[in-house]
């Protein structure tokens, strides 16, 4: 027997058995862990005075919320795991965008982007992954959960902290009249 076909004989199955029980193409186990709530965030972290962060024009709405999500994935130094195969940031919103344009119906809040789009994969049914320098392994769905609270929390302290117009004004006409 071929020392080529002797190798392939003993190192295929080893492979396969990897893949099978893994769900992976590494020659590491895919541990991974949810990340824990407000802990883990995409690299780099979010700064509040970051882009990102800034207070957007008019209402939040969802789509604003969706798009925070997929711009966070796309500036990240982070890898990402989909059904065995590494990406980069960009190549993961890429996917993300395609999916959720061709493959999933009615995403109407972020909330549903993450629990419908981002956590798994639709055709084999494993999670989505995020892998940091560090070595850690994370769940995307719970990473990005953290990412909406973070950013939420920030917007609702913008808002607070600002005075709207209608305030202002108010408060012009009320300060006119007085004298």
């Amino acid at each position: 027997m071929s020392r080529a076909r002797q190798f392939f004989l003993v190192s295929f199955p080893t492979l396969f058995l990897t893949v099978l029980n893994t769900g992976c193409l590494h020659t590491r186990p895919c541990q991974y862990s949810e990340a824990p709530p407000g802990q883990i965030f995409l690299s780099p972290h979010p700064n509040f005075e970051d882009a990102g962060f800034k207070r957007w024009d008019g209402a939040i709405n969802e789509h604003a919320r969706i798009k925070y999500l997929l711009e966070r994935m796309a500036l990240s130094n982070d890898r990402f795991i989909r059904n065995g195969h590494i990406h980069n940031g960009k190549k993961a919103r890429q996917w993300f965008l395609y999916k959720m344009s061709y493959w999933v119906n009615g995403v109407g809040t972020a909330e549903d982007f993450v629990s419908r789009v981002a956590t798994f994969s639709q055709k084999t049914g494993q999670p989505y992954l995020v892998e940091y320098t560090d070595g850690g392994i994370y769940s995307l769905g719970s990473v990005l959960k953290n990412e909406l609270s973070a950013f939420d929390a920030q917007q609702n302290k913008l808002n607070e902290l600002s005075i709207s117009p209608t305030a202002v004004a108010s408060t012009a006409v009320a300060a006119s009249t007085s004298s």
